[in-house]
């Protein structure tokens, strides 16, 4: 009795941090956290999702992160307009071929209370689009925010109206994971605030969205995230089925996928043509300093770490990978780190005909883009040797 009440008090304490964190302080698997076992299979990669701040210092840090390994391109989900954007597309410039800007609109209250407010979304995303912009997004969560709008609000017809017209894909969060709607535990870790007993409910936001696809069938959609649909992979089947322009990114969501790693590998394998890799990185401001204690070749080796946790899970079947984000769900719960969960899975080891496909075939096919060929080095510790040196600080290695 005595050794479960203090079991019981272990993870109060720990919960008693856990809600004491600010939410923007979730971190991702750090370099010092993989050892690697099974060397995964090395292609040109596109990361279909990633956000930057619009600096030089964060698209610099990006392009080290990205030749360390081997990112030949990245989508810039930069959610921007006006003159912010033009920033975004002034820096994407310097790096030819390395970078895919999207854009966003300027969502401030009055707009979403205004009847013309589709029409004012439709004009801003035609003028991104005439300066360079490829898409739109990330898209995130309009119905769930304050004085939001729901997706199919018909005044937002002439928004989806336009994205059809110009092809333009958006990027589409829509919702959040389904344990959002389930209280905050200790084994419940949430990277924002809980949604428990609010409204809309998920299923609602689902029903939005299947309405908005009906509507507009030649809408191209990428679900961010998966649509956070890994725990309704028969729904996500469906709309894979029923809309041949809906496709998936993995951001955020491979600790999901990694708990039913069989349901994975079937969906992804039976719909390769439909799945981009994508992270969710995060080139922002101050992350050479949150990264790398200000150094910025430690921090991109932090960050190409990020990207070798999602390598090994869908490469090889290395067991015991550790999630590539803190707090995020996984398989098996080995600690709890920094005020989060920590978990870890194993390996999916899918076959090279599918990870050609997300890695970047599909992005090629989808963007006009030439990626194909493109030499990805192999960063040094990616070998079995180097990886059991990969402790050490950076200026002994």
């Amino acid at each position: 009795m005595k050794s479960l009440m203090a079991v019981a008090l272990v993870l109060v304490l720990v919960f008693s941090v856990a809600s004491a964190r600010e939410y923007w302080d979730q971190r991702h698997v750090m370099a010092d956290e993989i050892i690697v076992l099974e060397e995964p299979p090395v292609y040109p990669v596109v990361d279909a999702h990633a956000h930057f701040g619009a600096s030089e210092e964060c698209y610099e840090l990006a392009i080290k992160t990205m030749d360390m390994s081997g990112i030949k391109t990245t989508i810039v989900l930069s959610g921007a307009s006006g003159a912010r954007l033009d920033r975004h597309l002034e820096l994407a410039a310097r790096y030819p071929g390395r970078f895919l800007v999207f854009c966003g609109v300027s969502p401030r209250p009055d707009h979403r209370a205004a009847d013309d407010i589709g029409e004012t979304y439709a004009a801003q995303l035609q003028e991104a689009y005439d300066k360079g912009a490829v898409g739109f997004g990330e898209v995130v969560k309009w119905a769930l925010r304050p004085g939001g709008i729901a997706w199919d609000d018909p005044r937002l017809d002439p928004m989806w109206g336009k994205l059809e017209e110009l092809q333009m894909p958006i990027n589409w969060h829509v919702g959040d994971p389904s344990r959002y709607w389930r209280p905050e535990d200790p084994f419940n870790t949430l990277e924002g605030p809980s949604l428990y007993g609010r409204a809309p409910l998920k299923y609602e936001l689902l029903m939005q969205q299947e309405r908005v696809l009906e509507k507009y069938p030649n809408l191209v959609v990428i679900a961010a995230h998966s649509n956070y649909l890994a725990d309704m992979v028969p729904l996500l089947e469906w709309r894979l089925r029923t809309y041949p322009n809906y496709y998936c990114d993995l951001s955020a969501t491979i600790g999901e996928w990694g708990r039913v790693p069989e349901e994975f590998k079937y969906i992804i394998t039976e719909y390769a043509d439909r799945f981009f890799y994508g992270t969710d990185a995060g080139y922002r401001e101050g992350r050479v300093d949150l990264l790398g204690d200000g150094d910025m070749e430690l921090a991109a080796r932090n960050l190409a770490a990020f990207h070798l946790s999602h390598f090994l899970f869908l490469g090889t079947s290395q067991r015991d990978l550790p999630i590539p984000f803190h707090g995020n769900y996984g398989k098996r719960l080995i600690r709890w780190q920094d005020g989060y969960t920590r978990y870890v899975h194993d390996g999916v080891n899918l076959p090279p005909e599918v990870l050609e496909k997300i890695y970047y075939k599909n992005a090629e096919r989808l963007f006009g883009i030439e990626v194909e060929g493109w030499p990805p080095p192999r960063p040094p510790y990616w070998t079995v040797e180097e990886a059991a040196r990969g402790r050490q600080p950076l200026e002994d290695r």
